[in-house]
């Protein structure tokens, strides 16, 4: 049984199955909050955390921009397909023989996006957080199957990471999404995500490069749960090593201040975007916007009617795109017909 399965009381680390984990929930909080849309806020989530970040100082950024693209392969097919992918990431870059119309693109990001206009789009050996984000509709559309958001979520990673550990940070961040989903919080949140990842050590590291940093995971996920309570995304980040390059150390951050259910969910958002920019602020806001439902978030972006249709259809359905706007088009309308005072 997944540890984000929509039965709780199958869930291996809850107390009294009669199995002692390592990542038992040893204090007086609730394992799950009350489930609100199964996942369908958490593109409102990751937009709000985006413009939280400010990569893009009037709004929502290339993050959110690529995320909803990979939104739209998985509504309309249900599958990752890394050539359709490639080819989607891309048009918004214009491939098909217009502008670019990404905004405040990370340096990882953009060097990949540079390579594949020559021909090449290869993966990158360095370390890079752009996973951690890139992943989080993988969570919300395989929630029901741990082996396909991890499966996914390595899929997905590959076609733009060789680093071990920036494709772990993308596996810890889906199934943190993913968990999320069925309200699952605290630290029974991370011994979810720790239950889901660890045993796909081996197929993150294969093929990967700088596979020797997984050596330390499951002390990173302990670390992360004792984290979790400690409402300074500064504090978190210096537990697990107080290093921001590293992908996994970021992600697990994320997780342990998204894990509270928190009566102000905006706050976890704030403080990831504190440490971790637009990126992990996304990643956060697609954490709690799964677990909290389809909602107003306190900072202004635009076009949050699409995002929370596309929440909609990525977690009910229907599995169409020919009656929603077309990416391209709605980024383009957005960079030419921004006003000065947009806020």
């Amino acid at each position: 049984m997944s540890a984000y399965s929509d039965q709780p009381g199958d869930l291996d680390s809850s107390p009294g199955t009669g199995n002692q984990n390592p990542f038992e929930n040893t204090d007086n909080e609730p394992l799950f909050s009350l489930v609100s849309g199964e996942g369908d806020g958490f593109m409102l989530g990751v937009a709000a955390g985006d413009a939280a970040g400010g990569a893009w100082e009037l709004g929502y950024s290339a993050v959110t921009e690529q995320i909803t693209v990979i939104c739209y392969q998985l509504i309309e097919h249900r599958h990752l397909d890394p050539t359709m992918i490639t080819r989607r990431v891309r048009e918004l870059d214009g491939s098909e023989d217009g502008g670019s119309v990404y905004r405040a693109e990370s340096p990882h990001f953009r060097v990949w996006l540079d390579r594949a206009a020559t021909g090449s789009p290869m993966p990158d050996d360095e370390p890079a957080i752009d996973g951690i984000a890139r992943a989080v509709p993988v969570g919300v559309a395989y929630r029901r199957e741990s082996r396909h958001v991890m499966e996914g979520a390595i899929e997905l990673s590959r076609i733009f990471h060789r680093d071990a550990g920036s494709i772990a940070a993308g596996a810890i961040s889906a199934s943190a999404v993913a968990a999320s989903c069925f309200g699952q919080t605290g630290r029974d949140l991370v011994a979810g995500v720790a239950e889901a990842v660890m045993p796909a050590i081996d197929d993150i590291a294969g093929g990967a490069v700088g596979e020797g940093r997984l050596e330390s995971l499951e002390q990173d996920f302990s670390t992360a749960m004792d984290a979790v309570g400690t409402t300074s995304g500064e504090e978190v980040l210096a537990s697990l090593g107080d290093d921001p390059a590293d992908p996994i150390h970021q992600a697990l951050a994320g997780v342990a201040l998204a894990a509270p259910a928190d009566e102000v969910p905006h706050g976890p958002v704030e403080q990831a975007a504190r440490i971790g920019g637009s990126i992990l602020g996304a990643a956060v806001g697609a954490i709690i916007g799964s677990r909290e439902g389809i909602r107003a978030w306190p900072w202004a972006f635009a076009n949050d009617t699409w995002f929370a249709e596309i929440g909609r259809r990525l977690t009910r359905g229907p599995d169409e795109i020919r009656d929603l706007p077309i990416p391209y088009a709605v980024e383009q309308h957005l960079i030419t017909g921004v006003r000065a005072d947009f806020h």
